[in-house]
């Protein structure tokens, strides 16, 4: 069994081990701090040593690691890498599950500490053998380009000019799309909550006007627009009505992360505006489903029949309601010509999310 990471320093000390405790650093100057890793991957890592004991391959250390979030997005997820050194192997991790192939070794985050909003940090540690530097961390959160690349799956949200005077909040991270006429000018930001992505047609090209919004920082933000026609500039001017249009952007901070998981069935979870729903369950589940739209918004989804790997599907609390989380086992057999006598087991919970 894995131990702590107090109970691991308890036994350092007390078979008198010599501690080397190196302060964070932020660059190769400061001795055994660690690098900045660059964040082309949308975070940077530092790792510093905070104990160690004997020599050689005899020895130990505990080594703590920060991972930050240089994006400017909020992270659903996030991988660090480093090379060993001569002789080091990883005998214990918290915080993160880490794995080795060869001299590699690869730490991906925990359920409850995946999601970072833009400048979070989260820490590990783990207990290595052997005695080394403190090691050069690479690290990505798939956030290469947060700035500029639409969202592969889609906006989060999407409003059109029916939902003109309408109020919409977001959590940061999150991208709202913006679909109308051709009739109308690219929407203005009234603040700096919301980012604009992308916009293509609108007046005067005389296509359906697209744009793209991201949820950068907390705050409120009012993004308009009106119709516009090119009669309207002639002379003498047309006597066309112009339409305006408003929507109200709440942007919120991320908040905590729940889990729910085999044992949580038909239960009942409550969270607020920004919290994290992570669904982890068996990898005989079909991905979840969900009762009702806008309640909870699906961030990523990996695992679950048929891939033979655990299921986690993670969900953003993204505005007041309820909904049922929903999903049931299956197996192979069941969709054979002569399907077997296995029964499909549903799971549900009901999340009821408050502003």
């Amino acid at each position: 069994m894995a131990l702590s990471r107090q109970s691991i320093l308890g036994l350092c000390a007390a078979f008198g081990g010599t501690a080397a405790v190196a302060a964070l650093a932020m660059s190769p100057a400061v001795a055994d701090g660690g690098l900045v890793a660059p964040s082309a991957g949308g975070c940077g890592a530092t790792a510093h040593v905070e104990t160690q004991w004997g020599s050689g391959a005899n020895g130990g250390q505990i080594v703590a690691v920060t991972v930050t979030n240089t994006s400017a997005a909020t992270a659903t997820k996030w991988t660090v890498t480093w090379t060993l050194g001569t002789g080091q192997r990883v005998v214990s991790a918290w915080n993160a599950a880490v794995n080795t192939s060869g001299d590699t070794a690869t730490a991906i985050n925990a359920p409850y500490n995946a999601i970072l909003a833009p400048g979070a940090s989260t820490t590990f540690g783990m207990q290595l053998s052997g005695i080394g530097s403190a090691p050069t961390l690479s690290c990505d959160n798939g956030a290469t380009s947060p700035t500029s690349s639409p969202p592969p799956g889609g906006p989060d949200r999407t409003v059109t000019q029916a939902d003109d005077q309408s109020t919409i909040t977001l959590v940061v991270g999150q991208t709202l799309g913006v679909s109308l006429g051709a009739e109308f000018l690219t929407p203005t930001l009234g603040g700096a909550a919301l980012t604009q992505l992308s916009a293509s047609g609108g007046y005067p090209t005389g296509q359906p006007l697209a744009a793209l919004y991201r949820a950068v920082a907390p705050g409120s933000v009012d993004l308009t627009t009106h119709s516009d026609y090119a009669c309207l500039h002639a002379t003498p001017p047309c006597s066309v009505p112009i339409r305006l249009w408003i929507v109200h952007i709440n942007v919120v901070a991320a908040g905590q992360t729940v889990t729910v998981s085999t044992a949580d069935n038909r239960s009942a979870v409550r969270l607020h505006v920004g919290d994290t729903l992570v669904v982890s369950l068996a990898s005989n589940y079909l991905s979840p489903t969900l009762s009702a739209a806008g309640v909870l918004v699906q961030r990523d989804i990996a695992g679950g029949y048929p891939t033979d790997r655990p299921l986690v599907a993670r969900y953003v609390a993204a505005a007041a309601g309820t909904v049922d989380v929903s999903t049931l086992t299956d197996v192979a057999c069941n969709h054979e010509p002569t399907p077997c006598p296995s029964p499909q087991v549903p799971w549900a919970v009901t999340v009821t999310v408050t502003a």
